[in-house]
């Protein structure tokens, strides 16, 4: 998806998501993690996420080279947002204690949230 049409999405919805999980985090589009992190424009790897809360700046980081669709950026969006409102320190946590992303109880709580994407579509569909 374009970043063009990627933005005016986030901007036409994330105002809804945030307010629905009292969410105030900002959200920064990048082409992928590896681009973000090493600040190489075409930097790559084997495996990059849809999207990723980060708890010490408070943003939310949307890879555009994952979004297929609204229901990706929306999804990605309520799930960073569920994110924003756990706790880093347990977050972190249950990790250590060998949950994978699977079985993780707040990865298992934003993927339930998720499910919820469709109650913002109505809102993409007048963008082109």
């Amino acid at each position: 998806m374009n970043k063009s049409k990627l933005l005016n999405i986030i901007n036409k919805v994330y105002p809804l998501i945030s307010e629905d999980y009292s969410c105030n985090a900002k959200v920064e589009i990048h082409y992928n993690i590896y681009e973000r992190l090493s600040g190489v424009k075409g930097m790559s790897g084997t495996a990059c996420a849809q999207a990723e809360y980060d708890w010490n700046e408070n943003k939310i980081y949307i890879y555009s080279s994952k979004m297929i669709g609204e229901e990706d950026i929306l999804r990605s969006l309520i799930h960073e947002c569920v994110h924003s409102n756990q706790c880093k320190v347990k977050f972190n946590a249950y990790y250590l204690c060998g949950y994978t992303y699977e079985t993780h109880p707040y990865e298992v709580e934003a993927r339930d949230e998720e499910k919820k994407w469709e109650k913002y579509k109505q809102n993409t569909i007048s963008i082109g």
